[in-house]
């Protein structure tokens, strides 16, 4: 269950869908090591897999993006940033179309 934002420098409480992104991150559910899993069904997908959610709130999901890595987990990523020249241009054409 979401309950806060997934910077842990950040600690907004996750209260509506329509605030911040949601990321749905599916992975393989591995069988821990003495652990008894039952053989795959041929109904089955070959790998059984498990879906996590995770939400920045609106501020951080200016800056920042979540990440998958196998090894890692779910890490943390600024977002490039594009050239001041650009944002200008961007926020003109916007005026423009508006």
């Amino acid at each position: 269950m979401l309950s806060h934002c997934a910077n842990s420098q950040c600690s907004r409480p996750f209260l509506r869908l329509r605030q911040g992104k949601l990321f749905l991150v599916e992975s393989e559910c591995v069988a821990k090591p003495g652990e008894v899993t039952a053989p795959p069904s041929p109904h089955m997908r070959q790998h059984p897999r498990r879906v996590e959610r995770f939400w920045l709130c609106d501020q951080c999901a200016e800056v920042w993006t979540l990440v998958h890595d196998r090894n890692q987990g779910i890490g943390l990523v600024p977002l490039p940033q594009p050239p001041a020249g650009a944002r200008v241009a961007m926020a003109e054409e916007y005026r423009e179309t508006a």
